[in-house]
This record gives C-alpha cells, structure tokens and sequence, in this order.
C-alpha cells in the first residue's frame, strides 16, 4: 500500500491484507466474499488481487432504480389472531388428584 493515494483513489491491485485492512473485514471473510464472486478480484497465479477502483465501487451502496415509493407501517399481526380460539374442557380426572394415589405419592416421598 502506498502512502500516496488514499484507498479508491488509484488503479492499483491490492493484496488481500490490504483489503482486509480497508474494508476493516478479517481474510476468512475476504475468502468467502471471493468464494461467492460477490467481490471484484482477479487471479493472478494463485494469489488473489483486488482492483481498487472496483471494489471502491463495490462498497458503495447504489441509489435505488425507479420511483421511490413511501413504506407504510404494517399492522402488528399476531400468530393466532386469525385463529378462533379453542375450549377445551380438561377431564376431571385430569384436574383432580384421587385421595388415594395422594397418599401413595406422599409415603414415596418420605421415603
């Protein structure tokens, strides 16, 4: 890297600690960006270089295409407000512990 020119000034190629030094991202991220093809880069051996201009480029966000249209807030949607909601009427002996099992369950306890 030369102290000349800032980063996405020149034409130069960068190596990939330099990208990573400029994109402020770690070479496993670097790789994997390569790996996609979502970053700019060419091969040159088997050693990865950058070009400047493109990824400058690159990292910049795009101004969107076409007329902008206002968002609008959509309504809070719950996961069963569509949904009616059910009774269910638990059997009785469901709800209601037999006296004897009650006493069987406590001696298992002192136990």
């Amino acid at each position: 890297m030369s102290a000349e020119e800032p980063y996405g000034q020149g034409t130069r190629m960068l190596t990939l600690a330099e990208l990573c030094q400029w994109l402020n991202i770690s070479e496993r991220h670097a790789r994997k960006l390569v790996q996609r093809g979502v970053i700019p880069y060419r091969k040159v051996g088997h050693l990865l270089r950058f070009p400047e201009r493109e990824v400058d480029l690159w990292s910049r966000p795009q101004p969107p295409s076409g007329p902008v249209r206002p968002v609008r807030a959509s309504p809070r949607v719950s996961a069963t407000s569509g949904r009616p909601r059910a009774n269910v009427v638990l059997p009785k002996s469901l709800i209601e512990w037999p006296a004897e099992q009650e006493n069987n369950h406590g001696s298992q306890r002192s136990a």
